[in-house]
C-alpha cells in the first residue's frame, strides 16, 4: 500500500478519530511521509498523536534537509536526543548504585545478625563470620597492643588518618599484617577496630588475590561500617 493510500485508510472520512497506535506504527516505517504531508491533511492528526506520545519524534529518524540547508528543528531533535541519552545513562548508573547499594546493606544486615546471636565473641569467631559473609581471600586480626613500637610506627601515618586504608600494600605493610599468608600482587584494606583509630584494639586485615580487589576509588564507608561492627563485637564494654 503507498503512503497516500495508507494515509487515507488513517485518516477516513468518518466522524472517529483516527487509531494513534496505527498512526504511530506508520510514521515509524514511513518517517519520509512526514515531510511530505505534516502540514497538510494530517497536520491535526499529529498534533493530537504527538500531544498524547511526546516522545514519538525521539523514537524516529526524520529525513536530513538538503545539501548546504541548516534545519533548526532538525538540530534541535538532534540535541534532545543526547540529553534523553545522557540523562538515560545517568538514570541507568543511579538504578545500578541504588542496587548495589541495597546487597550491600542487605550483606552488612545479615552479617550484623550473625554477631549478635554470637555467643563467643573472639577474634576466631569474628573471623569466621567475615569469611561466611564477604568475598575475602584473607582475613588477618592484629592486637595492636602486642605490636612491636616499630611495627605501630610503620603504621602512624595510616592510623592518623582515621579512614580504612584501601588497595596496594607496600611490602612492609604487607608482611606486617599478613606475614607469608597472602601474595604481594593482591589488594587488602586495613580497618581500625576499637574506639580510638589512632590506638586501636585490633587491626582488621582483609585480602583479596585480584590487584583491584580492594581499589580506593570505591570509598571506605562499607568498610568503616565493618569496623565499628567488629569493634562492637570485640570490645562491647569500651563502645558506646
Amino acid at each position: 500500500m503507498t503512503n497516500e493510500a495508507t494515509a487515507i485508510t488513517l485518516n477516513a472520512s468518518s466522524n472517529q478519530s483516527p487509531d494513534k497506535a496505527a498512526v504511530a506504527d506508520f510514521i515509524q516505517q514511513n518517517p519520509g511521509f512526514l515531510a511530505e504531508h505534516c502540514q497538510t491533511q494530517l497536520r491535526s492528526v499529529l498534533e493530537d498523536l504527538l500531544e498524547s506520545s511526546p516522545t514519538l519524534l525521539t523514537e524516529i529518524e526524520l529525513p536530513s534537509p538538503p545539501d548546504g540547508v541548516a534545519s533548526l528543528p532538525h538540530i534541535q531533535l538532534r540535541i534532545q536526543r543526547e540529553q534523553i541519552a545522557r540523562l538515560t545513562r545517568q538514570i541507568n548508573l543511579l538504578r545500578t548504585t541504588a542496587e548495589d547499594n541495597a546487597r550491600l546493606d542487605q550483606v552488612l544486615h545479615d552479617f550484623a545478625s550473625d554477631l549478635l546471636r554470637t555467643a563467643q565473641r573472639t577474634p576466631e569467631q569474628l573471623t569466621v563470620l567475615i569469611h561466611r559473609h564477604f568475598t575475602v581471600d584473607a582475613v588477618e586480626l592484629v592486637c595492636f597492643a602486642d605490636m612491636k613500637t616499630q611495627s605501630k610506627q610503620i603504621l602512624r601515618g595510616w592510623l592518623e588518618s582515621h579512614t580504612p586504608l584501601c588497595g596496594r600494600l607496600n611490602e612492609t605493610q604487607r608482611q606486617l599484617v599478613f606475614a607469608t599468608h597472602f601474595p604481594e600482587t593482591g589488594s587488602a584494606a586495613l580497618i581500625a577496630v576499637g574506639n580510638n583509630p589512632a590506638e586501636p584494639d585490633w587491626i582488621l586485615a582483609l585480602g583479596r588475590h585480584a590487584p583491584d580487589g580492594f581499589n580506593p576509588t570505591q570509598g571506605t564507608l562499607f568498610l568503616s561500617q565493618i569496623g565499628e561492627l567488629a569493634a562492637a563485637f570485640l570490645c562491647p564494654q569500651t563502645c558506646d
